[in-house]
């Protein structure tokens, strides 16, 4: 019987250790602010990277085949790690990984850098538009719009051919015209923006001057 109940709580520790790794946004955030010495991974793609990421972070793709030499390679055994991806998927998967490799303070991002977007929480971009890379809110709209005198608003899809060949160009007239906002927002995973303003094909550009919609057209 007593072994039986030693064997249950080590389970019942074990259990607790491991959802314990696992923050919120704001728990993450508290957490990684709170330790000087923190090392903060983001291990989605160099593409997602770029979008958009958080501040003071590495990129170790976990998708990559050599993944495990990289971590070996730049990460310190002795110091926390903080990981976050898209949804939380990666991160936590990555998390038993690194576990697994003798890293002993490991800590995800519940939700990932999709509810950490959605939650107007500041990150940085190495791209001259304005990508959310999470479901959007009206409120984060609402800012957006209130912060800029024009807003030029681009609904594609990741599949949309004419979408990219669109980029280029409208990446220069935001580049070249520094009064306009360029926000580039996925239809599908925004449909509740897409559907307010009616968006039924894609690309679909929207025109806001001055808080209200001068425009919308499409190609």
């Amino acid at each position: 019987m007593k072994k039986y109940l030693t064997f249950c709580f080590l389970i019942l520790r074990f259990t607790a250790f491991a959802q314990n790794t696992s923050l919120s946004i704001n728990d993450f955030e508290k957490k990684l602010q709170e330790t000087p010495n923190a090392q903060l991974i983001d291990v989605r793609t160099a593409d997602e990277y770029l979008r958009g990421h958080l501040r003071k972070s590495q990129n170790i793709d976990f998708n990559d085949e050599n993944f495990e030499t990289l971590v070996k390679t730049k990460l310190d055994k002795s110091k926390p790690v903080f990981l976050y991806c898209y949804s939380g998927r990666r991160s936590a998967d990555a998390s038993v990984f690194l576990k697994d490799l003798g890293y002993k303070q490991v800590y995800d991002m519940a939700g990932g850098f999709a509810k950490w977007t959605s939650s107007s929480k500041p990150y940085v971009s190495s791209m001259a538009s304005t990508r959310p890379i999470a479901a959007m809110t009206m409120d984060n709209l609402d800012q957006i719009v209130k912060s800029n005198q024009v807003v030029f608003i681009d609904f594609f899809a990741e599949w949309c051919g004419p979408c990219k060949k669109m980029n280029p160009i409208l990446n220069k007239i935001a580049d070249e015209n520094k009064a306009i906002k360029l926000l580039k927002i996925d239809a599908e995973k925004n449909d509740n923006i897409s559907g307010i303003f009616q968006v039924e094909a894609i690309p679909t550009y929207v025109i806001i001057k001055n808080g209200k919609q001068e425009s919308e057209f499409w190609i």
